[in-house]
């Protein structure tokens, strides 16, 4: 016995009809039944749209509508309900089209009885219990698809793109159609990925640390690529996720830079007290002796040993430069007048090489809390490495500003000689360097100038090709004026 109570709305223009198809639904005395009567199209829509009920009986003909049209109409409404259309006739083509539509099932009333009606409901309730359990699944999949943050996707065995989520089109740069025309194969960086991927079918692939090619494949990202083969009615798809993971591996090499340079900076910081103090007593020991020596000769030496202890002491004066950076004040200041002040500063190097520097800066004024003096410093550093690396009469430095979100980015990006893969790990370590002449400090000062403005700074480079340094600073006060 079914004890719900069942509420039906049953248009039919024909009194009798109704009467009679009203006493069918009594013998079903194991139900129970709260039936509604519509005589017109106009009264039935009213209903439909207003009201809620369990079940829907549409005879064929409504004056000048038809059952069909309120079947279609109640559909593009947004009824989940069952509906059953009546016809006076068994005509198959208004069946199919009734069934096209959206209806449960249809009746002839001439052949109707209490128990094909039972039959009839039965089989609808049932139907449509299972549609909308389908349809809940399907929205509440679809809803974990496109709200979730990592790229997913469905693709055919060669890789081809059929589907993919609104993240996918963020992290790529590509729109969703530009996607669906492209191969993952094409996006992943990584001459082993392609033998992994022949072995889906066989194997799933699980947190693989690939690079994703992203803007038209002028950036890169690095990321998680898991995937898997699934069935949908014995035809193979492959769905698989990408995960952003560039900002955390960012995240925990800064960190273990930052580390570094603490221990580092304490080494320095004891060494520096312990070798200014006997450096202070010779320097004040060779003006001493300087000035009781009467032969300008002898002088001579004198003069060497103060010189040499000035340069000791700027020596550690610059050692000392990477454990201090982060004490800085930040003001809200125009972050293009401090790559101008930068620019200028390097203008000796940029004309003795030639160097072409291109700015591109974002429309308008870009602010953010910073330090200029410090962060100018750390501008010229990644200015002057750039100059440095690059060949004379053909370099070209290109600086570039944009607003992205609620972060300002700049990026410094040279055809130089670029880095090779094993030092890209190394580069901001403290006094680890490249060059024949170099100290080591130059990065090391400036990853931790651009952590002291709550920003990151994050390295591509290809040997041969050049470097570009992005440097994002993330603050809610960003604003572009």
């Amino acid at each position: 016995m079914n004890t719900r109570l069942i509420n039906v709305l049953l248009v039919d223009d024909d009194e009798d009809d109704y009467f009679l198809t009203q006493e069918y639904f009594h013998e079903l005395t194991n139900w129970k039944f709260n039936i509604t009567w519509c005589s017109t199209y106009k009264d039935a829509r009213y209903h439909i749209n207003h009201f809620q009920y369990d079940l829907y009986l549409f005879d064929f003909l409504l004056g000048e509508n038809t059952g069909i049209d309120l079947i279609q109409e109640a559909c593009e409404g947004g009824c989940e309900e069952p509906i059953i259309l009546l016809t006076g006739r068994g005509d198959t083509k208004i069946a199919v089209e009734a069934l096209r539509l959206g209806a449960a099932d249809y009746l002839v009333k001439s052949e109707l009885n209490s128990e094909k009606l039972e039959r009839s409901i039965r089989y609808a309730l049932e139907r449509m219990s299972v549609l909308k359990a389908l349809r809940h699944s399907e929205r509440r999949y679809r809803r974990i698809f496109e709200e979730s943050n990592d790229f997913l996707f469905i693709s055919d065995l060669s890789g081809s793109i059929i589907d993919c989520n609104t993240s996918a089109c963020n992290l790529t740069g590509f729109s969703k159609d530009e996607l669906t025309s492209k191969n993952i194969l094409e996006l992943i960086e990584d001459p082993q990925f392609i033998n992994l991927w022949k072995g889906v079918h066989e194997r799933h692939i699980h947190d693989y640390e690939v690079t994703l090619l992203v803007n038209d494949y002028s950036d890169k990202k690095y990321c998680l690529f898991s995937a898997s083969v699934e069935f949908n009615d014995a035809q193979p798809y492959v769905q698989g996720r990408i995960h952003d993971m560039t900002a955390r591996k960012q995240t925990e090499r800064e960190k273990l830079f930052s580390e570094k340079m603490a221990v580092t900076g304490r080494l320095v910081r004891m060494l520096a007290h312990e070798v200014r103090n006997p450096l202070t007593n010779v320097n004040l020991s060779a003006e001493q002796l300087e000035m009781e020596l009467e032969d300008e000769d002898q002088k001579f030496y004198t003069q060497i040993i103060k010189r040499n202890c000035n340069r000791i002491n700027d020596l550690i004066t610059q050692l000392l430069q990477p454990s201090s950076s982060t004490d800085i004040e930040l003001v809200n200041s125009s972050i293009h007048r401090v790559l101008d002040d930068a620019v200028a500063t390097a203008y000796d190097r940029v004309a003795l090489k030639r160097i072409n520097i291109v700015n591109t800066y974002a429309e308008g004024d870009l602010q953010i809390p910073l330090d200029a003096v410090s962060l100018q410093m750390a501008f010229l550093n990644l200015i002057t490495n750039a100059i440095e690396a690059m060949e004379e009469d053909k370099g070209i430095l290109k600086i570039v500003t944009r607003s992205v979100g609620d972060s300002v980015q700049v990026t410094f990006a040279d055809n130089g000689s670029g880095i090779s893969p094993e030092n890209m790990e190394k580069i901001f370590e403290p006094y680890f360097t490249g060059k024949n002449n170099g100290m080591g400090i130059g990065l090391a000062t400036t990853l931790n100038i651009i952590h002291a403005h709550h920003g990151r700074i994050d390295v591509q480079s290809s040997l041969g090709e050049g470097t570009t340094f992005t440097i994002s600073f993330t603050t809610p006060d960003n604003q572009s004026n």
